[in-house]
């Protein structure tokens, strides 16, 4: 699961206090069942495309396969992002003041060590001092340990968003007293966290072996086997390339893989061996422009660049992997409005007239016929920063130059990684860039759209408008504060929202039980292979 870097979290979605205090009193765990059968039964191998930076959820930066396995989070976003329910935690309760979670008794990490209020304190302590999220839980006063399974976080006003945190697998519960024994490189390399598996071993550009925990518990609801689970071993393998990971899983050496290439989708959808799941990208891709200086300073400009972006042309040279985005929040986010993303696809369609013209009332004509406008004699021209490590970014990137040229703009592409584009944009060195992030919560944009992104654009109204919408309890007061957003953001067109990846997981069709929620989280406590 990456995070905008998959960023600054935060769900939120949520949650009047009724559906705060539904929460509580999740039913207590059952015994996990185990898998019958001979052979490879008891093992599961899963593919993903990148290797992990480390395994210690507080101190990497984005997390993918390998660390939800062995993380499991206080509490648990439901698959449809409407609700929050226990995970680690029995029960809870939560007002503006406040949020108290209730422990299971007895419970314990990987390697026996107690888990309990003390534990997850210092969890928590540790995250906010480690953590490069820490400020997801900046509205954290203190915490307190009520009793041996009681912690309460006392909050310095209402703090609505820090939910989706709470529920991401950066904020799952790491044992610190093992951490200070062994150093912060050795638990890196091979942490004792609360998960249904721990890391047994790490080969080093090869893959990670994970063994079962047979502490484990989950007060989920929505998993039917809240024990351990029903494999003894997971290997999860770093393929690196696409299409091997779809012929490893054809011919039968991996169980499920992750990032499958679109163009492998039909050819896997008609194989009765596969299973195919797919789910929408919890945020955009988008273009982020200059608005301090040079050329697109004039907000005339900016507006015209939109107009000139043919969304459906970008979704058909995609081969159809992404779907169009005309605002900032996607449909598997929670805070996203239908209606707010009908209206901006209206008001942001596609018009290259009204782009041409836009351009001209800057004073940026065609003078001498070569189909770039110019101004004073100097002609519309810019650098358009695009990822090398983002394949739908990276196509679109050749549709995009084209369509700007069609109205008489000079595009010129770099091509870039996409932290090296994020720095850039950081220190202000940039004119246009392809950016894209990814985060459960509509709260992503305090993080992309004011000064917290570390970017160095502010416009007050927008930043007042969004720190609104992330304290606001009420869900659908919630919505409303969003579309407010959305509407200032269209006013300033700061950036032009292109599409939110559709991404896929495969796997063989002996593999039962694997849920894949909204926002893309796979839950594996009810996996079987039969």
């Amino acid at each position: 699961m990456k995070r905008m870097k998959m960023i600054a979290m935060a769900l939120i979605t949520i949650l009047t206090m009724s559906l705060l205090l539904a929460g509580c009193g999740g039913s207590a765990p059952s015994d996990g069942g185990e898998t019958e059968g001979e052979g490879d039964s008891k093992t599961l191998v899963i593919a993903i495309q990148d290797e992990v930076e480390g395994c210690d959820v507080q101190q990497v930066g984005w997390t993918n396969m390998v660390h939800e396995l062995i993380s499991e989070p206080i509490v648990s976003i439901s698959s449809d992002l409407s609700t929050v329910n226990p995970g680690v935690c029995e029960s809870f309760e939560a007002n503006d003041e406040y949020m108290e979670f209730k422990l299971p008794e007895g419970l314990k990490f990987s390697n026996g060590d107690p888990l309990d209020a003390e534990a997850l304190k210092k969890s928590t302590e540790r995250f906010m001092e480690k953590s490069e999220y820490a400020g997801d839980l900046d509205s954290v006063k203190d915490i307190e340990v009520i009793d041996d399974l009681t912690v309460r976080y006392n909050l310095t006003g209402p703090a609505p968003y820090m939910w989706c945190s709470l529920g991401s697998i950066f904020n799952g519960i790491v044992d610190v007293d093992y951490a200070e024994e062994v150093g912060d490189e050795e638990f890196n390399r091979k942490p004792v966290t609360f998960g249904m598996f721990y890391v047994d071993e790490w080969e080093q550009g090869s893959q990670i072996t994970l063994k079962k925990n047979e502490n484990f518990k989950t007060n989920n609801p929505e998993v039917q086997n809240s024990g351990v689970a029903n494999f003894d071993t997971v290997i999860v393998r770093f393929i690196p390339d696409e299409f091997t990971r779809v012929s490893e899983l054809t011919d039968g050496d991996v169980d499920i893989i992750y990032n499958v290439p679109t163009t492998s989708m039909a050819d896997l959808e008609a194989n009765d061996a596969v299973s195919v799941y797919d789910y929408l990208q919890p945020g955009v891709s988008y273009l982020n422009l200059q608005t301090g200086k040079g050329i697109m300073e004039d907000i005339k400009v900016r507006e015209a660049l939109s107009y000139a972006v043919n969304r459906d042309e970008l979704v058909q040279n995609l081969d159809g992997v992404v779907e169009p985005a005309y605002g900032f929040i996607s449909a598997a986010q929670a805070g996203f409005s239908q209606d707010e993303e009908d209206n901006l696809a209206k008001d942001l369609a596609f018009d290259p007239e009204k782009s041409k013209a836009l351009l001209e009332e800057a004073g940026w004509k065609d003078e001498d016929g070569d189909g770039i406008v110019e101004k004073d004699g100097t002609p519309l021209s810019f650098e358009m920063m695009i990822p090398s490590d983002r394949a739908s970014l990276k196509a679109s990137g050749s549709v995009l130059q084209n369509q700007f040229k069609a109205v008489g703009v000079d595009a010129q592409i770099r091509e870039y990684e996409a932290d090296y584009i994020k720095q850039e944009m950081k220190d202000d060195n940039f004119d246009m860039g392809s950016r894209n992030f990814e985060w459960a919560d509509a709260d992503i944009l305090y993080y992309v759209f004011t000064e917290a992104s570390g970017y160095p654009w502010d416009v007050k109204e927008i930043t007042d408008k969004l720190v609104e919408a992330r304290q606001e309890n009420d869900a659908d007061k919630r919505v409303e504060k969003y579309v407010e957003a959305s509407e200032l953001l269209k006013e300033q067109y700061k950036g032009i929202s292109l599409f939110a990846d559709k991404y896929i997981i495969a796997a063989k069709s002996n593999i039962k039980g694997l849920a894949v929620t909204n926002d893309g989280r796979s839950w594996y406590s009810d996996v079987t292979k039969e």
